[in-house]
């Protein structure tokens, strides 16, 4: 939670933070204490295959670190540690492992968490009346909210429907002569702007492309994703304009809004050809971003 509201960076700065606190000096870590045994014990746990004899001594740890576990505690609790969670892990683990594999494999949720998820947290936003009935009203709205915002990140495959082939030394000339013309959609013309800026910027950071005389665009109407998905950049798509609303991936440390998503419009498709040999072959796709999102 932190680190979406915050950023990785916030996070970072914690831990800096957290680290120059100095230890408690009357505290005392024995070499040699039963830390040691939960240690042991805790890391035999995350492997992710046994044979026989590491199943025995890990068997062997568990019954050593539940033991002293009770010996040390048992006096502080009414019930004298008789917890089902306890019970579960010292007779039940490793006829579980033997069954169904290693525990990674077995869950990625602790009880403590999905309690916190789906009792606690719903609890708290209730106003103490028909507690159930909102309870299961935030959960569902939870879970709605989780399936829509679930993104699966695509890629761009291939580029059809070609439009127009040239030179990119004609491209302010074709920008000018685009304006004039009714068919040509706003977007199309807004689009072909920053595309002879952003190429400017783009080829003079490459030094090794600006050498090159021969440089052509070829600008396309459609784009297949990788999940077979089409993303359009057209002024005529059954005699309509159509240029598709698309949600980007970055990176959360530059963008925090959203989970890292940010949402734009796809003005054009192209690719930067460099002849005589067309290789290589820069793809290109220019985006409107916005600055707001619709939930």
């Amino acid at each position: 939670m932190i680190a979406q509201q915050c950023g990785n960076q916030f996070l970072t700065k914690m831990d800096n933070r957290l680290g120059t606190i100095t230890p408690y000096n009357n505290l005392r870590i024995l070499s040699k204490g039963y830390q040691q045994e939960f240690i042991k014990m805790y890391k035999t746990s995350k492997k992710e295959k046994f044979n026989e004899s590491e199943l025995k001594s890990f068997e062997y740890e568990i019954i050593d670190w539940t033991q002293d576990f009770v010996k040390l505690f048992k006096n502080f609790f009414p019930s004298n540690l008789q917890l089902p969670k306890l019970h579960m892990w010292r007779y039940h683990t490793i006829h579980t492992i033997k069954r169904y594999g290693s525990l990674n494999g077995l869950a990625t949720d602790t009880y403590e968490t999905l309690h916190k998820n789906w009792v606690k947290n719903p609890y708290r936003m209730t106003n103490k009346k028909n507690v159930l009935d909102q309870m299961l009203k935030t959960i569902r709205q939870q879970e709605i909210i989780t399936n829509v915002k679930k993104t699966h990140v695509s890629k761009l495959e291939t580029m059809k429907s070609l439009l127009w082939k040239l030179p990119i030394s004609d491209l302010q000339a074709f920008r000018e002569k685009l304006e004039h013309e009714n068919s040509v959609d706003e977007l199309c013309i807004e689009g072909m702007h920053h595309l002879i800026n952003c190429l400017d910027a783009y080829l003079d950071d490459k030094s090794n492309v600006t050498e090159c005389e021969d440089i052509y665009l070829k600008i396309y109407a459609t784009g297949v994703l990788s999940n077979n998905e089409i993303i359009y950049a057209t002024s005529k798509f059954h005699n309509n304009a159509k240029f598709s609303d698309i949600a980007i991936a970055m990176d959360n440390v530059d963008y925090l809004t959203d989970d890292g998503l940010c949402y734009g419009k796809i003005l054009m498709i192209a690719e930067i050809l460099f002849l005589p040999n067309y290789y290589p072959i820069f793809p290109i796709v220019l985006v409107h971003w916005y600055d707001y999102y619709s939930k």
